[in-house]
């Protein structure tokens, strides 16, 4: 059976940078935090286990409910500028300040109990308002995707750019935390605080030039193209000048006149990094011409039918998007995925100091081999799945992972090499996970615009990451209410890391090893009943264009 082939609705390069950027702020923030933020409750800020495991999943817990309000307030947003750029330009500021605050430690009282009763609640209040201003800013980035493309290879382009971004941001916070750790040692409260000052910069930096570089669909951009080309030579040359500072920090002969030791240090890494992202946003406001699909006429006339919606209730787009069936299995392989990729997180750094006893920087370092990994593959794996449909490349990345997995718990302390071979297998598996169920997405939204004659990206992302954080949320609060039974011993402020008991090892090894895999495999036996197929969905853009009565290009078939 042969299928007509759509006009392509093609993205430039520059578009695709500034879109996958827009991932890199959300990703180096939460990368730490999943890694290290229950070890720097207990380990740095002396709170028992359980109550540490409870502010994650208090903050997890509020962090789904603003998800679907969020998305609905989104949806329901009418700008000159669209619905999804504005939130996140607004939502910045307060993301990376509030993000930042989650690093200190006051002191509420000299009484040890009342003082750990005081920073739980200091870190509950911390996590539920980060999450508010995360989700302003990522739920309707993550909802951008459909606003700029319905192709479906160019979906999966687009999310392979966004990952890129996203597991290279996870994997360059990681190397700057391995740099502090080593120029800090024994102090990790000034380390997780030098840590946090420079991942807001660089995540506010990032979250600037997406907002600011894009343009949705039909909608003028925040930027004016006349201001665009103002500020992109400003940008350049502070690029530039951080640059050369850099390198005057790093010459012996010339960083005595900076007050600096000379060589390449954490600052360097980090000042490395701030005249990039200056560089590369100023190049793209200078390449910023629209595609032609985003000003169309069509274009145009899609956003006067949605302005023209009448808006539905909370319950109403409750029903629609749980009574569409494939977004169902997004939901559960998406959930399955990432809840086993942030319990390994979360519990890695206990594993491997606990276990493996090994510094606490080598849990950098092994994350590093499975992100690492994970952005290498991305680009194989985006290649791979333009010849096979989506579900095929997830079975074939999380059997990998599930070996991996499975490997961890067998593990022996002295075997380091192959600790971190398993974390490059894992690593082949996760960028499966980043890759496959966002670009499921936006099929199943349109599958829903085809059944209902209306588009809300919004509803369907807020529901699928709302259902993912009560998981993960019920998940991270079982991680840290098991070590407390299995009599884990937190570390006293300033002391060294104390001897666990056999059975807190055990819980630790569970928790590292075939907990993750379980979900791992319920994911395989979601991924295998999902419905979309290539030939399917290009079905479905087909009808939609032809209800829209747009062109058709009837000189190609689809592959």
């Amino acid at each position: 059976m042969t299928i007509t082939q759509l006009a392509p609705e093609k993205l430039s390069f520059s578009t695709k940078l500034a879109y996958g950027a827009g991932d890199f702020g959300p990703a180096v923030t939460a990368n730490i935090l999943v890694f290290y933020l229950l070890f720097f409750l207990t380990d740095v800020a002396g709170l028992p286990a359980g109550l540490a495991g409870s502010v994650l999943m208090i903050g997890k817990i509020f962090d789904a409910i603003n998800d679907p309000f969020v998305g609905v307030l989104s949806d329901r947003t009418r700008t000159r500028w669209g619905r999804r750029l504005p939130w996140m330009l607004a939502g910045i500021f307060p993301f990376v300040l509030i993000y930042l605050l989650q690093w200190t430690i006051p002191r509420f009282s000299d009484d040890l109990q009342i003082n750990q009763w005081g920073l739980f609640a200091y870190y509950v209040a911390i996590g539920i308002i980060f999450n508010i201003f995360y989700t302003a800013v990522n739920l309707p980035y993550t909802a951008l995707t459909p606003e700029l493309t319905q192709d479906y290879n160019e979906r999966t382009s687009l999310n392979s750019f966004r990952f890129t971004f996203s597991i290279g941001g996870s994997i360059l916070s990681l190397i700057l935390y391995i740099f502090i750790a080593n120029a800090l040692p024994n102090r990790p409260q000034e380390q997780f605080w030098q840590l946090g000052i420079m991942c807001s910069v660089l995540s506010a930096i990032a979250l600037l030039w997406c907002s600011l570089r894009l343009q949705e669909k039909g909608r003028i951009p925040l930027l004016s193209p006349n201001l665009k080309r103002r500020v992109a030579p400003f940008l350049l040359f502070a690029g530039a000048t951080i640059l050369f500072i850099n390198l005057l920090r790093m010459i012996p002969l010339t960083s005595s006149w900076l007050n600096a030791k000379g060589g390449f240090d954490y600052i360097s890494f980090f000042l490395l990094l701030l005249g990039i992202f200056a560089i590369a946003f100023g190049w793209t406001l200078l390449n910023a011409e629209p595609e032609a699909h985003l000003v169309s006429e069509a274009a145009h006339r899609e956003n006067e039918k949605t302005d023209s919606e009448i808006s539905m209730s909370f319950i109403e787009q409750l029903k629609i998007a749980f009574s569409n069936r494939p977004f169902l299995f997004v939901i559960g392989i998406y959930l399955c995925s990432w809840l086993a990729v942030q319990l390994t997180a979360s519990i890695l750094v206990y594993y491997v100091v606990s276990w493996m006893k090994l510094p606490e920087d080598r849990s950098g370092l092994l994350a590093l081999s499975v992100q690492g990994t994970a952005l290498v593959m991305l680009f194989f794996w985006q290649a791979v799945s333009q010849k096979l449909d989506k579900k095929i490349v997830y079975f074939l990345g999380m059997s990998m992972w599930i070996i991996a997995q499975v490997g961890l718990v067998t593990l022996q302390p002295g075997q380091v090499i192959l600790m971190y071979s398993l974390g490059i297998l894992a690593g082949v598996g996760v960028s499966v996970a980043y890759l496959i169920p966002w670009s499921m997405i936006p099929d199943v939204v349109d599958l829903d615009e085809l059944n209902t004659g209306k588009r809300r990206e919004g509803i369907f992302y807020a529901f699928m990451v709302l259902l993912q954080k009560i998981g993960l949320a019920l998940g991270l609060f079982l991680v840290g209410v098991t070590l407390e039974a299995a009599g884990f011993i937190p570390r006293i402020p300033g002391e060294a890391i104390p001897v666990q008991p056999d059975s807190a090892l055990w819980a630790i090894r569970f928790a590292v090893g075939p907990l993750p895999a379980f979900f791992l495999v319920l994911g395989l036996v979601l991924a295998y009943f999902y419905p979309i197929t290539r030939e399917i969905h290009a079905d479905i853009r087909l009808q939609l264009q032809q209800r829209l009565e747009l062109p058709v290009d009837t000189d190609s078939l689809s592959e």
